[in-house]
């Protein structure tokens, strides 16, 4: 059977398309949910169907679902633009048992320093952000969240954060702000503490903030590790609340996630889609994985408060720095409350990272294809079926097939679309992609995620191939695909969590940019209308495999 990977195949199975991968890792292996006080109201920035299979479409920018007011604002009189930067200060150096306190500001941009920014709507009352710290390692002296109100024509008020050094080391601290339950800029400082050093000031940091408008019904999920192993969980949506702190009793939870990877790598590759087989059973098997970690990965207060905002959720985004869940595969399930299905079957999901630009408009005015030698038989035909939705309209930037070629184009700042259709090895090494020059691997996107290649043109990188999403820990951070392209300025990135099948691949790439480029659909109704139409494929769990980093409004633009 076909594989879309350069390791050891599963046996095939005659008239079927084989996976993308056979990727394999080799490592052995409450409270009550605290609702923050009533705020005055301030103005407000303000289909469950399956896809259609027909014929493919030609790229027409002005098709599809775009009503109701741009950039979730709504109807109102004209509000003033202004640009606006995310500021934080904080000592970059103390000793041990001294308060530093964390100052944090969202000001007007003059222009006077850097690039000058794109400018937005404020309401005429003012804005209400919610501004969430983070900061292991350092001891919290008050609350870590607060709330912050921008005004047209000046600078907000200043949020003081209570912090105290305790532990010796280099301790980062991240600030991220919020509207509603819409992500909209986050910022990292550090601080090193040690003995016998006196206090020292650090440098004002400061960060754009492109739009301060939010998507109403958009939740984001913000799951963090403390520095004691625990996860904070914290639901953000028009009602924002408190952290919840769990820790997972098997610790660590790579070896688990890495089994129910393996088993959905078997099933994929055991599935029948063009007969009857046991689907009915492995799709029961499915949703038990499903429900049992929806019951065991996600604390119980916080199902308490997403059930609480279900009937409003319009969207849901996982922001975390560590992949301890396969978000997608969650089944909610608590009693007699039960949704439509696993949760990226029942809502658009998408995923985000730390330093990760929230781009709402992708550019796909350009194309090109990465489609190594010796990639799955299907590769061809995927490609020529994109070429052909996008049109004439879109200038095709050629077939790549050698390392070098991809990472030139990948420091050069490249604009539009980068599809990959190949093969992916991941093991406990990594990822990479067999060229014939050498293996591509997330390092020779070093220099591009520090230099920032793609902050300009912000593309969309699809990677269908098998553990495209698949991530490793490397020294302070996590090494990826998905984390570096995003570092170096995608604007949106589609891969998979586990491996797929090849024909269920196409199918799910077909149907993705009929939705996203055809029919204008945002990003994360794209993704939810492309698993909906080929979820009953035999018992094939690669419907759900596929993880969307990105806004979830973002629409695709010439």
């Amino acid at each position: 059977m076909a594989s879309r990977s350069d390791s050891a195949g599963v046996a095939g199975y005659p008239g079927q398309s084989g996976l993308r991968g056979d990727s394999t890792v080799d490592d052995s292996s409450s409270d009550l949910p605290h609702t923050a006080p009533t705020q005055p109201a301030l103005p407000e920035d303000i289909a469950d169907r399956d896809a259609d299979t027909g014929a493919l479409g030609v790229f027409d920018p002005g098709a599809g679902d775009t009503s109701g007011p741009p950039d979730g604002l709504g109807v109102g009189p004209p509000e003033p633009f202004e640009p606006r930067r995310l500021t934080v200060e904080l000592a970059e150096q103390a000793p041990p048992g001294r308060e530093v306190p964390l100052q944090v500001q969202v000001t007007r941009d003059s222009g006077d320093v850097g690039v000058r920014l794109r400018a937005f709507h404020i309401p005429v009352d003012g804005a209400l952000l919610t501004i969430a710290v983070h900061a292991p390692g350092l001891l919290a002296l008050g609350d870590l969240q607060q709330e912050l109100v921008v005004r047209p024509g000046r600078d907000s008020d200043v949020l003081r954060f209570g912090l105290r050094t305790t532990t010796t080391g280099l301790h980062t601290v991240t600030v991220r702000a919020f509207r509603a339950g819409t992500f909209l800029g986050e910022l990292r400082t550090q601080i090193s503490v040690q003995e016998d050093v006196p206090a020292r000031d650090g440098p004002t940091r400061s960060t754009a903030l492109t739009t301060l408008a939010f998507d109403p019904g958009e939740v984001t999920l913000q799951v963090l590790k403390g520095a004691d192993g625990a996860y904070s969980f914290q639901l953000l949506s028009e009602t924002t609340y408190a952290p919840e702190s769990f820790r997972l009793l098997a610790g660590d939870p790579h070896s688990v996630r890495e089994r129910i990877y393996d088993e959905l790598r078997r099933t994929a590759a055991s599935a029948d889609p063009g007969g009857s087989g046991d689907r009915e059973q492995a799709q029961k098997r499915l949703r038990n994985l499903g429900v049992q970690l929806w019951a065991t990965a996600v604390p119980d207060a916080v199902r308490r408060q997403f059930w609480e905002e279900a009937g409003r959720v319009t969207a849901l985004t996982v922001l975390g720095e560590h992949d301890i869940v396969p978000w997608e595969l969650l089944y909610p399930l608590d009693g007699q409350q039960e949704g439509e299905g696993f949760l990226a079957e029942w809502l658009p999901v998408v995923r985000r990272v730390f330093g990760q630009d929230r781009v709402r408009t992708l550019s796909l005015g350009r194309a090109a294809f990465v489609v190594p030698p010796g990639s799955p038989p299907e590769a061809d035909q995927e490609i020529a079926a994109l070429r052909a939705r996008l049109g004439a309209a879109v200038t095709d930037g050629g077939t790549l097939t050698h390392r070098a070629s991809v990472s030139d184009l990948i420091d050069a700042g490249f604009t539009g679309l980068l599809h990959f259709a190949c093969h992916n090895t991941f093991t406990s090494a990594g990822s990479h992609v067999a060229m014939p020059d050498g293996p591509f691997d997330p390092i020779d996107l070093a220099y591009a995620t520090q230099s920032g290649a793609l902050r300009a043109t912000h593309p969309l990188v699809f990677f269908n191939a098998c553990r495209s999403a698949g991530e490793i820990k490397w020294f302070s951070t996590t090494l990826g695909w998905a984390p570096q392209f995003l570092r170096a300025g995608a604007g949106a990135f589609v891969g998979t969590l586990w491996p797929v099948r090849s024909d269920s691949a196409l199918r799910f790439a077909d149907h993705f940019y009929d939705h996203f480029v055809t029919q204008g659909r945002t990003l994360g109704q794209a993704s939810l209308d492309a698993r909906r139409a080929i979820r009953h494929q035999g018992g094939d769990p690669s419907w759900l495999a596929y993880a969307v980093y990105g806004s979830p409004a973002a629409r695709a633009a010439p």
